[in-house]
């Protein structure tokens, strides 16, 4: 695993049009590499990218107060689909976790398609649980928002 670079963009592109299907556009996976570089995490094999993960840290402010709580969030994560279930997501899971960790965050939280049984099983088996929805997060769908304690 290694920070992800801006030579990578064809290849996450590639592995991300594949993976969703309503796939980020390019330009937004930029964006988030400049917002925070260390959490855009690409994990390789015989110097093939296979699978990435993106997150950022989001501090918890209400009324317009910092409550000095942080919470990391999953943007996305993908993996070539013939590596699925062979343990490169776990792998990236537990790597942006620990840098979530590191950055003092107390939780982690991601959404995920409703209809999307193996994500939902892959995040409930790393320790996720459904606390809540989010109504047509995706085009046509709503979204499960999974929580992790960290």
């Amino acid at each position: 695993m290694r920070p992800y670079r801006e030579e990578d963009h064809p290849r996450v592109l590639e592995i991300e049009g594949s993976s969703f299907r309503d796939p980020w556009p390019a330009r937004f996976f930029s964006h988030v590499h400049r917002k925070a570089p260390d959490l855009f995490i690409v994990a390789e094999e015989s110097d093939a990218i296979v699978g990435y993960v993106i997150g950022e840290i989001r501090e918890i402010v209400f009324s317009g107060l910092s409550h000095m709580s942080k919470m990391g969030h999953i943007l996305n994560v993908a993996v070539e689909e013939r590596l699925r279930g062979k343990g490169v997501g776990s792998m990236l899971m537990s790597e942006i976790e620990g840098r979530f960790k590191a950055r003092g965050a107390s939780h982690v939280s991601l959404e995920v398609r409703e209809s999307n049984s193996t994500a939902r099983s892959f995040y409930d088996g790393m320790g996720y649980t459904e606390v809540g929805r989010v109504r047509a997060y995706y085009p046509d769908e709503d979204a499960v928002i999974m929580r992790k304690p960290m």
